[in-house]
C-alpha cells in the first residue's frame, strides 16, 4: 500500500468531505436545515463517492471511476437546482474526453514508476489508434508495460517470457476497444481493472510446475472504457 505524502494528503481531504456530509445530515436530523433541502442535494452522493476514488483510488481504473461519477454527480445536482438543463445525450461525449484527459495525465505522472518500467522486449508494450496488432514478448526480465487502445484492439502474448521479480505489472486500458493477454500457466495473475460500461475477464488457470520455486504474480490494472479486457493462458 502507498502511504506517502500525497496519498496521506488524499486520505485526509476524503474525511473531510465524509465528516462535512455527516454534520449536513446530521443537522437535517434536527430539522435545522430547510425541509426537504437534502433530497434537492442527494445527487451530490456521486460527487462524495467521487471524490474517495479520485483521491484514494490505488490505481488510474479507480481515479477514472471517481472523476466520471464526480462528472455525473454535477450534472445531475446542477440540473436538480436547475441550473443547467444539460441531456445525458448532450453530456456522454464530456466524459469519453474527460477520459482520454485523464489517461494523459496518468501517463505523465507514472513516468519513472518503477512498477511501469519496461522490459529489455521493445514488444512489451503496445499503442494503438483506430487500429490493432499482435505481439510477442520474449523478455527473461519481465517486469510490467502499458497497452492501449481507443477504437482498436491489442493481443500480447507472454507465454514465452521469464518474470525477473515475484511480482510484474501490467496496465491494460481499452476505450472503445479491447485486449487479450496470454500469460504462461505458473503466473498467478491478480486483476485489479475497472470497466466503465466495460470489463476485465480472468480466463486464466493457475498451475505452480515447481513447488520449490516462489509464485510469480501478475497484477493486470487499468480502465476499460465501452470495452473489455481479457486474460488467459
Amino acid at each position: 500500500m502507498d502511504c506517502g505524502p500525497k496519498r496521506g494528503r488524499g486520505l485526509m481531504f476524503v474525511g473531510v468531505v465524509i465528516i462535512a456530509l455527516g454534520v449536513i445530515l446530521l443537522l437535517n436530523q434536527f430539522g435545522l436545515l430547510p425541509r426537504g433541502i437534502v433530497l434537492h442535494f442527494w445527487p451530490s452522493l456521486f460527487i462524495v463517492v467521487g471524490i474517495i476514488k479520485l483521491f484514494a483510488g490505488n490505481n488510474v481504473g479507480e481515479r477514472v471511476v471517481g472523476s466520471v461519477l464526480i462528472g455525473v454527480g454535477a450534472v445531475w445536482q446542477t440540473n436538480a437546482l436547475g441550473l443547467t438543463h444539460i441531456t445525458w445525450g448532450q453530456a456522454w461525449p464530456l466524459f469519453i474526453i474527460l477520459v482520454g484527459v485523464l489517461f494523459l495525465l496518468h501517463s505523465v505522472s507514472d513516468q519513472g514508476d518503477p512498477k511501469y518500467k519496461f522490459t529489455s522486449d521493445p514488444n512489451a508494450g503496445s499503442f494503438y489508434i483506430f487500429g490493432g496488432g499482435e505481439r510477442q514478448v520474449n523478455a527473461k526480465d519481465f517486469r510490467g508495460s502499458k497497452m492501449f487502445a481507443v477504437f482498436g484492439g491489442y493481443e500480447v502474448d507472454l507465454t514465452h517470457a521469464e518474470m525477473e521479480g515475484a511480482e510484474a505489472y501490467v496496465e491494460a486500458n481499452a476505450v472503445f476497444g479491447g485486449g487479450e493477454i496470454r500469460i504462461p500457466t505458473n503466473w498467478k495473475v491478480v486483476v485489479q481493472g475497472v470497466g466503465i460500461f466495460g470489463g476485465y475477464n480472468d480466463k486464466t488457470h493457475y498451475i505452480q510446475t515447481d513447488p520449490s520455486a516462489p509464485v510469480k504474480t501478475l497484477y493486470v490494472r487499468g480502465v476499460a472504457v465501452f470495452g473489455g479486457i481479457e486474460v488467459k493462458n
